[in-house]
């Protein structure tokens, strides 16, 4: 990604996607310091595949407004590093930050940075991306860098917004472009990791998963319309369950997908 491309995409998430008032009220459905797809509940079932000890070095890419590095710093006794395009995501997730335990803030280091441009030391154990990378038009040279960042025996473990193995409805195709998400079937996300050197790929298509999560929280978020309207608005509630009905529609239609990659270096 040029440097121009990056700023475009920077100015896009922190003046449109990801403003303040944006992220959040995207935690009032994800629940609190949470950005990604099921929140807590995901990272939990995620995490337990990944063995993760304590002293670890974690690299959180997309980290957000922070729940999943707070959490692995918590529970597993981690050090994570987390970085996001948005400075909104860190400024918000920097002020959260300073309301833990000193034992997590300790733990936790947060940061401004463009995935496509820092250059890191193979010093991380883990590299952890929810729901993030569906941004970056080029995999492939991103994954070769991830590859190199971390230790020998390291693990790659990333969730990711896919497109379905059909001819896609123009609707989809106008959101995808609308959003710039550059998508990949689950078996083409699966190619890039090997062709970036990784080894022992899991590709694993979870839209399934995807659709009952998405039907949970809608089944929780609902029911708090007016507490949430007197603290937004209608159309900021509509826009909400709407995107999130939407993304149910494409599921079933067969254009959108959730994959989860797992790999070893």
């Amino acid at each position: 990604m040029s440097n121009k491309a990056a700023s475009a995409t920077q100015e896009f998430l922190d003046s449109s996607q990801y403003s303040l008032k944006r992220i959040l009220r995207y935690e009032r459905i994800f629940g609190h310091t949470w950005v990604s797809t099921g929140g807590e509940t995901t990272t939990k079932d995620f995490l337990i595949k990944l063995g993760l000890r304590p002293g670890q070095r974690v690299l959180d890419v997309g980290c957000g407004s922070g729940g999943s590095a707070f959490f692995m710093a918590r529970n597993y006794g981690v050090h994570v590093h987390g970085i996001d395009l948005s400075t909104n995501m860190i400024n918000i997730a920097q002020d959260r930050l300073s309301r833990e335990d000193k034992e997590v803030r300790d733990k936790v280091k947060l940061e401004v940075a463009d995935t496509t441009k820092v250059q890191y030391n193979a010093i991380y154990d883990v590299i952890y991306s929810r729901d993030t990378i569906l941004h970056i038009p080029d995999k492939e040279q991103l994954y070769k860098n991830m590859h190199a960042w971390l230790k020998p025996g390291g693990t790659l473990f990333v969730t990711d917004y896919c497109r379905g193995d059909r001819q896609h409805s123009k609707e989809f195709i106008d959101y995808v472009k609308q959003r710039g998400y550059d998508l990949r079937t689950v078996p083409e996300y699966g190619r890039v990791l090997e062709q970036a050197g990784f080894k022992d790929v899991q590709a694993v298509d979870l839209t399934q998963t995807f659709i009952s999560v998405l039907t949970s929280e809608l089944k929780y978020f609902e029911p708090t319309r007016e507490a949430f309207i007197l603290e937004y608005s209608v159309e900021d509630y509509n826009e909400i369950v709407g995107g999130w009905k939407q993304k149910l529609v494409r599921c079933a239609a067969g254009d959108q997908a959730w994959g989860m990659f797992i790999a070893k270096k």
